[in-house]
């Protein structure tokens, strides 16, 4: 008899595997978050590891934050677009294109989620080794923080305190899974679609970082490159376990290889 031809994943298939990525997802993202928002009670280290991070972009002559604050503060428009696309560009974005790589193009989505989950350790580790007041909260070097004033949704509000660590600025997951997201969106739509995605989605999303006065700049690079690093570590992964090789069809057996008369 022939081999079976590899046939496509039916819906049931695709709908199971969805509910179980769903809840490996909301149980890690729990955890991340737990840990997260348990690991605040260094105030002070917090500020002067701030400060350090300030008096190293002085040094590097890339201490913009406040003079790109000053852009918006005189347009109210402008203060809610960036609060805008601060809150609605991360975990909504992140539901959003990973439910659709889930369901329609699962080896990609396995190969982002892998970057995510490395990414999320890594920064967890940053966070407990050296955490960082945020722009917001050295406002005596001239911040303002925009989602306190002027927006009533924040990542930051009092019914989220169990997961929220006010000192989780560096490095800035913000930024740096807004570029995996481009990334996995640009090797789906390898056309202008994808590109515009891949380039718009982390550039919005590094200005409203500074420009809402959540991160610094700094931030943002050190988010790119633990990020990198866990596209590297996932793209090794899937490397030694291939779902992302499409299967191949069985060659067709030569006809002069056929015993007669067999089924």
């Amino acid at each position: 008899m022939h081999a079976p031809l590899t046939q496509s994943p039916t819906f049931p298939h695709v709908a199971g595997r969805a509910l179980r990525e769903v809840a490996l997802v909301a149980v890690g993202l729990l955890i991340y978050f737990l840990v997260r928002g348990n690991v605040t009670e260094r105030a002070a280290l917090a500020t002067r590891n701030a400060i350090a991070v300030i008096d190293a972009e002085k040094a590097l002559g890339i201490f913009w934050e406040p003079r790109m604050q000053s852009w918006i503060l005189d347009s109210e428009f402008q203060i809610k677009f960036w609060n805008w696309v601060y809150f609605w560009a991360h975990a909504p974005a992140i539901v959003i294109i990973g439910l659709w790589l889930l369901w329609r193009h699962w080896p990609i989505y396995r190969l982002i989620r892998n970057a995510f989950l490395v990414s999320a350790v890594i920064g967890l580790v940053c966070y407990y080794l050296y955490p960082v007041a945020p722009p917001r909260l050295v406002p005596e070097q001239g911040f303002v923080d925009t989602m306190l004033l002027y927006s009533k949704t924040s990542y930051q509000a009092q019914s989220l305190k169990p997961f929220v660590n006010p000192y989780a600025a560096m490095p800035s997951l913000h930024f740096g899974w807004s570029f995996l997201l481009g990334v996995g969106v640009w090797m789906v739509w390898r056309d202008l679609r994808g590109l515009a995605v891949a380039t718009l989605l982390p550039l919005s999303m590094g200005l409203a970082i500074v420009l809402t006065a959540n991160h610094y700049i700094l931030d943002g690079a050190a988010g790119l490159a633990v990020c990198l690093i866990g596209l590297a570590v996932a793209l090794w992964w899937d490397r030694g376990h291939p779902l992302w090789r499409p299967r191949r069809r069985p060659a067709a057996e030569p006809r002069s290889a056929r015993v007669p008369g067999a089924a």
